[in-house]
């Protein structure tokens, strides 16, 4: 399969969004192939970012490549190793060497040619390891230096999951998710896991998230998803600024939650279905907030709410 264009890709559990790749923000337009069979296939994605302006005034070259081998080892056991790199520079361009998607750019790039492009390495797990319940994993290592261990911090984010059913109709999932305090950017903003201030996977860095949901169905064309999620969120910001590489810098960031730490309990329904033309989308949610905005002993309460309706029309003919 060969794509041009733009389209909504999430590469990472159902119910999150992925590390690598995901749907967070808007749509991005880019190239991508795959190839394989169900077992053994092969995809990737590479895509322009948003220039910047470095502190010269010059205009900073951004670009996107991501690569995933897709492994069933079983019909119960799926492996799926990837990589992410951002380029950037003044000047440059997305060279073939970072576009090749049978080539690990960590080793031929970043070990063998000593280029400090921002790589991330990851792996997806995916195993039905009960006869009824699945366990899923996605886990992600930012940017790892392999020499000049002392002068930076080991980043990382990771996903892990278990879905099932219970009875005859009723669904449920348990997600724990976490990125580290300084996961998703680097000491040059322009290597940042991001585009236009928006993340290209996760939006936020220093977090950790337990979601509990399950899916019930109501008559014939109708889900009801209730959920219950516990948040915490530190001051580390995926755009703030890296600390500097040295003994008063990224070494000495907490690996988790800098600062005072929002905590937020969510208790959520959605609701999707269709009835005739109209598919209808929805969910509501009431947050309670401990050290709101990161204000120690500050509370705050909140109602999220979001609707989307989409009402379809078409004509059936035949083609003579």
């Amino acid at each position: 399969e060969l794509f041009y264009g733009q389209m909504d890709r999430n590469w990472g559990p159902p119910g999150l969004p992925g590390i690598p790749l995901s749907n967070y923000g808007y749509d991005r337009q880019g190239l991508a192939i795959e190839i394989g069979t169900r077992d053994l296939r092969l995809s990737a994605l590479a895509t322009d970012l948003l220039d910047q302006t470095d502190s010269l005034g010059q205009t900073v070259h951004r670009y996107y490549f991501v690569h995933r081998l897709h492994l069933g080892l079983s019909r119960n056991l799926v492996i799926a190793p990837w990589e992410g790199i951002i380029v950037a520079g003044v000047g440059r361009n997305f060279e073939t060497r970072y576009r090749n998607p049978l080539s690990v750019g960590y080793l031929a790039n970043t070990i063998g040619l000593g280029d400090r492009s921002n790589v991330m390495l990851g792996v997806d797990v995916h195993w039905r390891a009960f006869q009824r319940s699945t366990l899923l994993a996605q886990l992600a290592l930012d940017d790892f230096w392999y020499n000049n261990r002392e002068r930076n911090r080991d980043r990382w984010a990771l996903t892990l999951g278990a879905t099932g059913p219970l009875g005859a109709s009723i669904g449920w999932r348990l997600l724990y998710t976490q990125v580290s305090s300084l996961a998703l950017r680097a000491f040059n903003p322009a290597d940042n896991f991001t585009d236009g201030g928006v993340g290209i996977g996760r939006n936020f860095s220093d977090q950790d998230q337990l979601t509990l949901s399950a899916t019930l169905p109501v008559r014939t064309s109708w889900l009801l998803a209730p959920e219950i999620t516990f948040l915490r969120q530190g001051e580390g910001r995926i755009n703030d600024p890296y600390p500097p590489p040295d003994e008063t810098g990224a070494r000495d960031a907490p690996a988790l939650f800098i600062g005072v730490v929002e905590r937020t309990l969510r208790f959520g329904l959605g609701i999707s279905g269709r009835s005739g033309p109209f598919d209808l989308l929805a969910s509501a949610g009431f947050h309670h907030v401990w050290n709101s905005e990161h204000v120690s002993g500050q509370t705050d309460d909140q109602f999220v709410g979001r609707i989307q309706a989409t009402m379809g029309i078409g004509r059936d003919g035949v083609l003579r």
